[in-house]
């Protein structure tokens, strides 16, 4: 565990940070899960900079990944507040009842104080573009799973139009049809509306990020529900759940460059003596520069700033 004194300015943050009165109840690959006995249904999540990948943590970090997905997150939030509601309620350590001072700074920018929604168990994903496992779908039955699309496409092709390929929301998520996932959510009526308001939120971002040269390939979505109503959960449009591209560098049948963690994926990728369990391997620090400066730039892109705390590298 980490103390309040211990964290350091110049590496990233691990989490596991002892928080006196919260309850650490739950270590995900980067994110920590507290609650507090006196905030029911309400709970603390605090972004690390944990670097996981083939589903192994590794030892190394991304300085700054976790304020990264925050910033991102909360700008993307900001956008839609208008009409699609988040579970989030602040993000200013401040404002966090029972959360004690000499926390805050390290806290800063990487903590989400949350309602705690029921969460629809279905992970809702979108593609506008072949990549990834949406790809290797396609070369191995010509289609994306039970969706027909045409034939002749290549790698980062565009997609006629965007679709929609849900997945089981597990440990190992997997792909099923939009029928599995209606009985899933339990509500044909509230599926359909989780399908609309996905579809606009993707088609805005869309526009908003090819405004700025920027093209987004896929998302993934996770909604949940609050006193009745749907809300955004977790991460929104981050790095971490979608693809971004520079529209000038996409060649059509090529792996197009990405705003995340696609360099370490690749040296890992070439490596002959890993068997991708864990421990990991370590990663030269060449690649983590690299990897904290793709999620800077998307960052500066996307919202025009930076997280206000950085680490000094």
């Amino acid at each position: 565990m980490q103390s309040a004194s211990s964290a350091s300015h110049d590496t990233g943050y691990k989490g596991g940070l002892e928080i006196p009165g919260w309850d650490l109840f739950y270590v995900g690959k980067v994110r920590d899960l507290y609650r507090h006995p006196n905030h029911s249904n309400k709970m603390l999540m605090i972004a690390t900079d944990r670097l996981s990948a083939f589903d192994v943590v590794m030892e190394q970090t991304i300085p700054d990944r976790g304020r990264i997905l925050t910033h991102i997150t909360e700008f993307w939030l900001d956008q839609f507040k208008d009409w699609m509601p988040a579970a989030r309620i602040t993000c200013d350590p401040a404002e966090v009842p029972d959360l004690p001072q000499e926390f805050h700074e390290q806290l800063s920018g990487r903590l989400t104080f949350t309602h705690e929604a029921d969460r629809v168990n279905v992970e809702i994903v979108l593609r506008a573009h072949l990549a990834g496992s949406g790809f290797r779908e396609y070369q191995a039955t010509g289609k994306l799973w039970d969706i027909e699309v045409p034939s002749g496409l290549q790698n980062s092709s565009k997609l006629p139009q965007v679709v929609h390929t849900p997945t089981t929301k597990a440990e190992k998520d997997e792909p099923i049809t939009w029928l599995q996932a209606i009985e899933l959510i339990g509500d044909a009526d509230e599926a359909a509306k989780i399908h609309k308001m996905a579809l606009k939120i993707f088609g805005e971002a869309s526009d908003a990020a090819a405004a700025k040269g920027i093209i987004l390939a896929d998302t993934k979505f996770e909604f949940g529900r609050l006193n009745g109503e749907l809300v955004l959960i977790d991460e929104v449009m981050t790095p971490d759940c979608s693809r971004y591209w520079p529209a000038d560098d996409i060649v059509e049948g090529q792996e197009p460059p990405s705003f995340d963690k696609e360099i370490v994926r690749a040296y890992l990728r070439s490596l002959t003596d890993w068997n991708r369990q864990a421990p990991g391997p370590n990663i030269p620090d060449a690649i983590i520069i690299q990897t904290r400066q793709r999620y800077l730039d998307i960052c500066q892109i996307l919202t025009g700033s930076l997280p206000t705390h950085q680490s000094d590298l």
